[in-house]
This record gives structure tokens, sequence and C-alpha cells, in this order.
């Protein structure tokens, strides 16, 4: 009872974390990913997100997907990763045991694995990598664990330590596997280990226990571990929650990050947390990604019960809220009061010097008593206010004129008021077109904006003045910056600065929202943040003064929209006041679908730190490369890519580049693609320049590479120097030219002599190397037909022999007699099998080439060879025995190497009776080393002596045919076509052993 109470003080700890919103992004094979199974997700140095699947494996920069599969493997299927980011050595395992190296961010087929093998062996025990919460399908009990300093072997009931250094091990008696999961888990080079029973999380450190914790969400059965070791990250998923898990100080603390709804949990097979992005990427075994942001905004609505979140003109109340012109009261948490004013206008709400708050209702005007709380109301009747401030002597009115309200024409009136009643007119001042925003300039004069002219009025002469001429602007609203700018924001205009009585126009953002803003809030940073009908746009003033100063210099608005953390991305405006700067820091601004509340201090700006331009589509072919790219001078379209890791809003990233230096050349924005097209270019050595935005500042980081274009070789320098020389020679050749004629002639006659003399010595030299092709076909054929003869012999004897047996044999009986037939017929169906193979022997001698394409198994070769000679050996006793490696395949002429084989076995079955004949292999690199032993009677050491003496002078030996026969001359013939050799032994017992040297390697 106690544990639980303990339990749920520890969960309710966190939930104030649950007023945090978060947005989720959905991906899987419909948008982006090779699989819909994520088993794995790591962020490797250079900032690229990597994810495994069961269909390849995915590289991800925030925009799009670049998948890599179709690798040389046996199959697509890819687990966890593990490694090393810092040393850019990042594995990721398949199914079967093989495994990819993600360096230099692209990944290959690896085997080197030096540092992390997958499997150890230890005391006659396999000991599997275990880096991270992964589930091993029927893997055994035994893991090890690599740290800088040693290693961990993790068995059933039993916890090893061996330092690297000393080679000293060190045994914790923990039972340190549950349900074939291990209990431990790693941060930084720290070992924890859950032992559910004391409810305890022991810290190992070095093979030694350093500390104990008390956690309840790491002992609680029901807690899911999931944690990296590349990752250096640990999650805890309990109750549909997800907690990180982080060792500071000693202390090992749980941090609740958020809680899913609707979620199951037994769907999430791997997490990573990106902290610079505060972003949480989820992988599910069936769902794909899914990818978590935390916001730096707080979006608040109306209750349920009341009509929709479209809020206009709010004013501050206290430190941390917000009073609408519903009377209602927010805060980052939602409504905090409601004082329920009725009837109020959208567009106005304001203060009055007593604080009392002023509301517009029609044609009259209302104001709360804040003396009652705001309950009591004093209403006066027929005053349209647009806008009021006081300076703290009188008070100012923006007024619209209701006298031509019939006549469909609205102008506007500023009223100045002697005190704060709004009832002793001092004087009015009338003016053209609806008014919509006015501010005080300076003592003597204010400035007025209307739906069509921006006026600045005199209150010392009541004159009017116009600044923008002819031109019409509507003017939505006037601010004055802390260093006493004014900015005049309009309707479809944009916004302008007005310095010395005349605006200056700032540019547009690339989508033209600045083009209507609605009001401008500046932090004590010099930021400047304004809201538009699509998206809030952040800008240092700074830099639209020095655009406004030269215009050279160009202007970079910071955009956050709806994935930052708001309801909709149209905020709005059109009423007196647009936003709000709360004393507690919080800026908060209406939209039209809740208020949005945030601390412009700890919004952060999220730029990318680095681009990488190595990837181009060259005539829709992929190229890599690294600073220089190399083309054709054919080459009609080149797609340059830039790769760019960055996880936020995609319309911030600013990409410009430019080909070649020129002064003419211009920079060129990259769109969201990320591609710079060139259609074509000229030989010559060319350059791209790329430069990217990396901050508020407008600091930017530059690429080169080098575009390299060969040209022609009549196009080249030392064409052209040729071409000129020749051209001189050329009259000095037509002067010489009749002075030499004859001798020239002469010299062609001589040289065509030389040349029918040559050509006839050539012919004469085919011939005799023709002749000589015969004759040795003709030996060839020779062979062929004693080799025929000398193979065929043995099984056509056994079969005569069978046959004299039935013959003499005096008693019949049918189980003898079948017994003899079937031999008959499985020698008979062997010769004929082994006839088949004789166009094979035609084909060596005849052609004399090496059938080296194929790829087989030496093995099954002698495995065929055994069937052909089994009965012939079992007849005589004689067991055949196949020891060759079944694993080893080789490139060697097949139809050579059985030949050869076919005639060792045949002599080893025919003088072998009752023993057995062994047939092995061994292989190094290329050699590959096949023995044949025997019992038999062996060879005679004269024929041992000769064979090898042939073999090493095989043209000018002669050969003893009559007396030792044709096999093993033809096995010499056929191993020198293969490179091969043959070493001829007595067994020290019995018997003769053959070895046959092979070269396997396929030739090019």
């Amino acid at each position: 009872m106690k544990n639980n109470i303990l339990f749920i003080f520890f969960l309710l700890l966190f939930i104030p974390i649950d007023s945090q919103k978060s947005s989720i992004q959905f991906y899987n094979t419909d948008n982006g990913l090779p699989q819909n199974s994520l088993k794995d997700i790591t962020k490797d140095k250079y900032g690229f997100i990597w994810l495994s699947t069961e269909n390849g494996i995915a590289r991800y920069d925030g925009n799009s997907f670049l998948v890599y599969k179709n690798f040389p493997l046996n199959t697509q299927r890819f687990l966890y990763f593990y490694g090393n980011v810092e040393k850019d050595s990042i594995f990721v395992k398949t199914e079967f045991k093989q495994n990819l190296l993600i360096h230099g961010k692209n990944p290959k087929v690896s085997n080197v694995l030096r540092n992390y093998p997958i499997f150890i062996l230890k005391n006659n025990t396999n000991y599997l990598l275990y880096c991270s919460n992964f589930t091993y399908a029927a893997t055994g009990t035994s893991f090890y664990m690599n740290f800088k300093e040693g290693r961990y072997y993790i068995h059933k009931n039993s916890l090893t330590y061996k330092d690297f250094t000393s080679k000293v091990e060190q045994n914790l008696d923990v039972k340190t596997i549950y349900e074939n999961v291990p209990r431990v888990f790693a941060i930084d080079e720290m070992l924890f280990y859950t032992d559910y029973q004391s409810k305890t999380v022991l810290g190992i450190k070095k093979g030694k226990i350093v500390n104990s914790h008390h956690n309840p969400l790491l002992t609680d059965p029901k807690s899911r571990i999931l944690w990296s070791q590349i990752n250096n990250q640990v999650f805890i998923v309990n109750n549909s929650t997800i907690y990180t898990c982080n060792y500071e100080n000693g202390q090992l603390k749980t941090t609740k990050l958020i809680r899913l709804n609707n979620v199951k949990d037994e769907n999430f097979v791997s997490i990573y947390y990106d902290k610079k992005y505060n972003k949480i990427y989820l992988g599910s075994s069936i769902n794909g990604l899914q990818v978590i942001s935390f916001p730096d905004f707080t979006c608040i609505k109306r209750p349920p019960s009341k009509p929709e979140s479209v809020f206009y003109s709010t004013i501050p109340y206290g430190n941390s809220s917000v009073i609408t012109t519903f009377g209602e009261i927010y805060n980052r948490n939602g409504l905090v009061e409601d004082k329920k004013f009725k009837d109020a206008s959208s567009y106005f709400l304001d203060y009055d010097a007593d604080g009392n708050i002023i509301t517009l209702s029609g044609n009259n005007l209302k104001v709360y008593q804040k003396s009652t709380f705001y309950k009591d109301i004093i209403t006066k009747k027929n005053l349209i206010i647009k806008d009021l401030f006081s300076d703290g002597q009188k008070y100012y009115a923006l007024l619209k004129d209701i006298r031509n309200e019939k006549a469909m024409v609205v102008n506007g009136i500023l009223a100045v008021y002697k005190d704060k009643s709004l009832q002793s007119l001092e004087k009015k001042i009338f003016f053209q077109n609806e008014p919509t925003k006015f501010i005080k300039f300076d003592k003597y004069h204010l400035l007025v904006g209307t739906v069509k002219n921006l006026y600045k009025i005199s209150l010392t002469t009541n004159k009017i003045y116009n600044l923008i001429g002819k031109q019409q602007l509507f003017i939505r609203n006037i601010i004055r910056s802390k260093d006493g700018n004014f900015w005049v924001l309009t309707l479809g205009k944009g916004l302008y600065l007005l310095k010395n009585n005349r605006l200056i126009k700032m540019p547009y953002d690339p989508d033209n929202n600045i083009s209507s803003p609605h009001t401008i809030l500046e932090d004590k940073n010099g930021f400047f943040w304004i809201s538009t009908n699509n998206g809030l746009y952040k800008i240092l003033e700074s830099q639209l003064l020095e655009y406004a100063e030269n215009k050279r210099s160009k202007v970079y608005y910071y955009k956050y929209s709806k994935d930052a953390g708001f309801n909709i991305n149209e905020f709005n405006g059109g009423s007196n006041i647009c936003g709000n700067i709360l004393e507690n820091g919080d800026f908060v601004l209406p939209s039209l679908n809740g208020l949005v509340f945030f601390n412009p201090l700890k919004v952060k700006s999220y730029y990318p730190e680095n681009l990488y331009i190595e990837r181009a589509v060259v005539n829709n072919k992929e190229q890599y490369f690294k600073n220089n790219l190399s083309l054709d001078q054919d080459v009609n379209r080149i797609d340059i890519f830039i790769d760019v890791p960055y996880y936020s809003n995609l319309d911030n990233v600013v990409i410009e580049a430019k080909l070649g230096n020129s002064p003419n050349a211009k920079w060129e924005p990259i769109g969201k693609d990320r591609k710079f097209s060139i259609s074509s270019l000229g030989y010559g050595n060319h350059s791209l320049m790329v430069k990217m935005l990396v901050s508020d500042e407008g600091k930017f980081i530059y690429k080169k590479i080098n575009i390299i274009v060969p040209p022609y070789f009549y196009q080249t320098l030392w064409f052209k120097i040729v071409t000129s020389s020749l051209l001189l020679l050329l009259l000095y050749f037509l002067v010489k030219w009749r002075i030499n004629f004859l001798k020239k002639k002469n010299q062609e006659l001589e040289k065509t002599i030389a040349s029918r003399t040559k050509s006839l010595s050539d012919t004469v030299e085919k011939l005799e190397i023709t002749k000589a092709k015969l004759h040795k076909e003709v030996e060839q054929q020779k062979k062929l037909i004693g080799t025929i003869t000398h193979d065929i012999t043995t099984p056509i004897k056994f079969i005569a022999l069978t046959a004299k047996e039935v013959l003499d044999a005096e008693n019949f009986n049918e189980q003898l007699t079948g017994k003899i037939l079937n031999s008959i017929h499985k020698s008979s169906d062997q010769l004929y099998n082994f006839t088949m193979t004789l166009k094979e022997y035609a084909d060596i001698y005849t052609h004399h080439r090496l059938d080296d394409s194929e790829l087989y198994s030496l093995h099954q070769l002698i495995e065929d060879k055994k069937i052909l000679f089994d009965e012939i050996a079992k007849n005589n006793g004689t067991v055949i025995i196949n020891n060759v490696d079944k694993a080893l395949s080789i490139w060697i002429s097949k139809n050579i190497l059985s030949a050869i084989v076919h005639n060792l076995i045949d002599n080893s079955v025919k003088y072998t009776k009752n023993g057995t004949i062994t047939i092995e292999s061994t292989n190094e690199d290329e050699h590959i080393s096949l023995l044949i032993t025997d019992t038999g009677i062996g060879m005679e050491q004269k024929k041992i002596e000769y064979y090898t003496r042939l073999q090493d002078n095989i043209e000018n030996e002669k050969l003893l045919l009559q007396k030792y026969g044709m096999g093993l001359h033809l096995v010499l013939q056929l191993l020198q076509m293969i490179d091969g050799k043959i070493i001829f032994e007595k067994n020290k017992l019995q018997g003769t052993s053959f070895k046959l040297i092979l070269i396997n390697k396929k030739n090019a």
C-alpha cells in the first residue's frame, strides 16, 4: 500500500507538463518510408537521422527520405543500430548476421566488425551483442556489452566484468535475465541493473556496484524500458506515457516527456529524442514513424461551452493573463475568470486612466468600473471610437464620423478631451476617409491612419499633412519602436518605415505574407514579432533599418507556422490592440482559432548548421562526388542536390547558389527540393558557390564545388598549336615536294617490296602455327581414343564379371538374381551416363578453352563421381568417402576437373580391394588442395618418379604409353591446362595418395 501511494505521488509530479501541447507528423510508405515496420532510429555526426526497416534503410533530413535498399545481401530486413556516432562508424544489423556500415553519410556492405562482433565465444558459450532494447527472437539468454574500459558478460544468473587492460574478471551474483530480456541498460559508462524484488536499481561501474537508486517507474513490472547504447538514451513507457531517464550528479532521474493518447504502447519498438530540435521520433512495428514536436507556443481556446475561439482585441489583465472583449480572462493554462461582457464589439478594448475597461457596443461606449470588479457599467451614447490614448494630461480619441453614415460616406474625427470622462471636449479635427489607427508622433503632432491615407496632424495649428500624396494605402496599424522609429503596417502593401516624413517600403518574405501585417511586438533583444494572415514572423529591427539605409542588403524573416504550436496560421488584426506584452514577459496574439501565448526570449530560432553537396543526377543517372564533379560535354541536364539536415519549419531554410565567379553572376534561391539545375555547360573549369543562412543576424556559410568539363581534343590548346604549326610546315613541304618527289617515290617502292616480303613471311609463319595446331589436335584425338578405352574398361569388365557370375551359378534364387541384375542395371546406367560425358572430353581437347565462368560446389562434383563408382567399389568391398568442404565453391573449369577426378578415382577403385578411398579438401585464399587417398596395392616407386619427372617436362619427356597406360598421362595434360599440379605419395601403411594443387580464381 505504501509503495502504491509513493508511485501515485511520483506520477502526480509530472501532471503540469501535460498542459504543453504537441504536434505529430506521421510517415509511412505513403509519404516516403520504404516500409512500415520501423526497427531502430539514430542520428549520425553530420545531423542526418537514419531509420532501419524491413525493406532497407532511410536517411531523413527533415524534408525528405533518401532510401537505400537492394544491397548485395541475403535480406533487406534491417534491425538495430550500434557502433560509435562520433567516430562516424554506425553499423546496422540484418537478420542473417550481415551488416552495413554507415560512414560519410552513406551506407555500404561491410565485414569490418573487429570492435563490434555480433557474437563472441567465451567458455564454450555464445554471447550476443546487447546494445539496445530490441527484442531478440530465439537467441538464448547470454549477452555481452562493450564499454570503453571493459566488457560485461550477461548470463542467466550472473554478471561478469572483464577489464580490457588488466584482463581481470569480476563476478556479480545477480539474476540478470528476465523473460529472455536482460534487466540491464547503460547510460554513458554506467551499467544499471533493475532488481524487481527489492524495488531498486543498482548502478555498476567497472564491475563494481557504486550506488543504489529507488525509482518506482523503473522497477514497475508494467514499465517497458526502451534504450539505445549508440544514442545513449533511455526511455520508460508506462501507462501510455513516455519518460526519459538520465544519470546526473550520481542520481538516476526520470522526466516525463509526453502522454500518448489513443496509442498502444506495444507498437513502439524504438525511440529517439532530438534535444536540439525538441522532437521525439517513435518507430512503430506496424505504423511507421511518428515525429512529435514540443512547441514553444501555447494556444488557448475558449471552453467547449463557448462559441468559436475567434479573438481580436485583448488587453493585459494582471501579470500573466489577458482579458478579451467577451470579458473572459485567459492565461497559459486556459480560462481563469469570466466577467461576462455583453454585446461588446470584438474590435475595440482598452483601459482608461483609472483602470476601467472601455468597450464599444453598437454606437455606444461602455465603461466597466474597476471599483466594482467590472460589474457596474457607464454608457456613453453616440460615440463610435476606433482608438484611444492619453498622454497624462489630455485624452485623444479617434472617432468614426456618423453624420454621413446614411450616405455611405464615412470620415474621421480626431477629438481632444480635457479630462478622462471624455465629456469636456477641447476641439475636433475632421478629415476624409474612415480612420483606423493613430499614435502620438511628438509633442505637437499626431499620426493618423485611414483606409486610404496617412496623415500628420498638427495639434497647434490643426493643419493636416498627407504623407503619401496621391498614392493610396490602407493603414492597419502604426507602431513606435523602443528607439523611436515609426513603422506603418498596411493592408496588402506591406510594412513601411516612416523617416523624414517619407515612407520607405520594406521587402516581402518569399511567400508575400508580410504584405498584410497586423501588428509588431518588440522584444528585449531587438526582434520584431510580426503577426500576419499566414504565420508569425521574426526579424531584427536593425536588419530592416540597414535595408532602409542602402536598399542593397537583404532581409530574412524567420517564420513560425502551425507546426510551432498554433491551432491555425491566421492571426487577427483590424482592432485597436492586436497584441499584448505582459508583465511576466509573455507575448499574446489573437488568432482565428485561439489566443497564442509565448515568451519571445525562450522561443528558439532553428537554423541549419551545415550543408553537403555530394550528389548529382546527370542525364537521369545518380552520381556521387566530393569536391569536384566531372562531366562530359554531351550532358544535357544536371541536377546538383544540396543536402541539409534540418528538422524545423522548411520556410526558414534560405539557400542561394550561383554558377561562376564573374561579377555578373547572380545568387539564385534554391527551392524546397534543394537542387540546382544546369541545362548545359561548355568545356572548362566551372565553380558552383552555395550559401546558406545560419543565424538571425544574417550570417551565412559557404560551400564551393568545382565542375570540370574536359574539352574535346580539337578544343585544346595543344591542338591549336599543332594545327598552326602544321599549316606553317605545309608551305615548307610544298616547296620541297618537287625536289624530293623522285626520292620519295623510290622509298615508296622499297616500302612496297618490304611490305610484300613481310606479308609473305607472316603468311608462312601462320601456316607453321596452323600446322603445329593441327598436329597437336591429331595427338589429342589419339589421346582421347585412349582415354575413352581406359575409362570405359572398368565398368564393362564389371558387367562382364557379374554376368559370368550369373552363368556360373548352379543354383538361382530370386534374391541373388535380383541383386545381380540390379548391379548390372546400375553399372550399365552409370556407363550410359559416362558415355554422355564423352562430348565434354572432346570439347576439352578440341577447343583448349577453360570454362571458368561457372561457380559450383566442389563437394557436389566429387559426390557425382562417387555415385558413378559406388557400385563398382562396393563390389570390391571398398568404401568411397567424400569429406570435401560443402561450403567450398570454385571457378575452376568443371569439365576439366571432372575428367581429372574421374581418372584418379577410377585408378583407386581398380587397385583397392576391401579398403577405403577418402577424398578431402583444404583451401587457403585462392589455393585449393584436393587429396585422394586409397588403401589399395599402391603405385610403384618407378611410376611415381616417372610421372613426377613427366609433369615437370611434359613437352619433351618420352611417353611410356604402352607400359604405363593413358590415364595419368591425360591427367597431367589436363592439369597443365588449368595451371594445376599433382603430387604422388605412397602411404606409410598401404595405398597411394594423389594431392591436387589447384588455383581457384575467376579469370577476367
